[in-house]
């Protein structure tokens, strides 16, 4: 069982983060007058690597899991497997968003479990125990399809029988949409929740908190990616959503101060078999542990026809 720690190491966590933040800032600022293209891959470099959140405040999960491992060109990724093994069994993939990690989803692990799913879950690189000197969205939707690739090879799915599910949060059903229109990630269905659709996003919030010019801020995206391999452009997701076919289901909180809900609102207007609910109360974070959500969600993956309006009380969509 993961041992979590005191609330008092969490504020000492917090607080020694937002003091190294600052020393970057005057680092990254200091260095544009000297040397832009090294405070440039500095900037990209301190973008691209997530928080390490600490696990206080979460419930572990109570099911027993099994640790698997997959590989990809960036590095190992850590992964686990719970419930029922048995060939036949419907196979349900967990992707957290940034800087979360697969204890996350503890409530709803035992949830799925209870009825009768194998839960897969990994760690993100850079994230929890999966290792990484960088990350972006590309490298993390690798990660997602290497652990898809690597549940058939354990026997969790297979080419007749694919994930019943896939459930994803934030920055990690950005990566999980990624890896379903250009990896080969393979699902009946999937449930996104609160996902961004462009990576420039976060870039453009992480520049401002830099406090960084126009021209600096180019010099960043482009730095960036150099890093990750593609053009940020070329990860907008609605242009990719026009060919899935799978049935979808979008939640997004009306309160969400993390993601905007018109990137949701977006992805459903492209995804042709996507129902978006607006949900109310709940922001950003706590969707991957709200109830009420829960019960969403189970509903989507037990349902004959996933495009039914679910019987569920929520606000549609305009």
């Amino acid at each position: 069982m993961t041992k979590h720690s005191s609330p008092r190491s969490n504020k000492s966590t917090n607080v020694h983060s937002i003091i190294n933040f600052l020393i970057q800032r005057s680092l990254i600022r200091t260095g544009f007058r000297l040397a832009p293209g090294w405070a440039a891959n500095r900037a990209a470099r301190m973008f691209l690597r997530p928080w390490r959140r600490p696990a206080a405040g979460r419930p572990p999960y109570a099911t027993r899991e099994t640790a698997f491992a997959a590989e990809t060109q960036y590095g190992p990724i850590a992964a686990w497997s719970f419930g029922p093994t048995q060939t036949g069994t419907p196979a349900i993939l967990l992707v957290h968003g940034w800087e979360d990690d697969h204890l996350s989803w503890a409530p709803l692990i035992d949830k799925l479990v209870a009825r009768g799913h194998r839960v897969l879950t990994l760690d993100l690189p850079g994230h929890g125990r999966s290792p990484a000197d960088i990350t972006g969205i590309p490298i993390l939707a690798t990660a997602v399809a290497a652990v898809g690739r690597e549940a058939e090879a354990i026997g969790a799915v297979s080419p007749h029988q694919p994930f019943k599910a896939v459930i994803a949060h934030s920055l990690g059903g950005t990566a999980t949409l990624i890896a379903a229109t250009e990896m080969g990630l393979r699902a009946e269905r999937f449930a996104i929740l609160a996902s961004p659709n462009h990576p420039r996003l976060f870039a453009g919030a992480m520049m401002q908190m830099l406090k960084l010019s126009r021209q600096q801020t180019t010099m960043v995206f482009t730095a960036i990616e150099r890093l990750i391999g593609r053009t940020m452009d070329s990860l907008y997701l609605p242009p990719k959503l026009r060919n899935l076919n799978q049935p979808g289901l979008i939640l997004h909180s009306r309160e969400d101060r993390t993601v905007p809900l018109q990137h949701s609102q977006e992805n459903a207007t492209a995804w042709p078999r996507a129902d978006f609910r607006v949900l109310d109360g709940i922001g950003h974070r706590k969707l991957m542990t709200d109830d009420g959500v829960h019960s969403m969600l189970l509903h989507f993956i037990s349902s004959t026809a996933p495009a039914d309006a679910y019987s569920l009380k929520s606000d549609a969509a305009d």
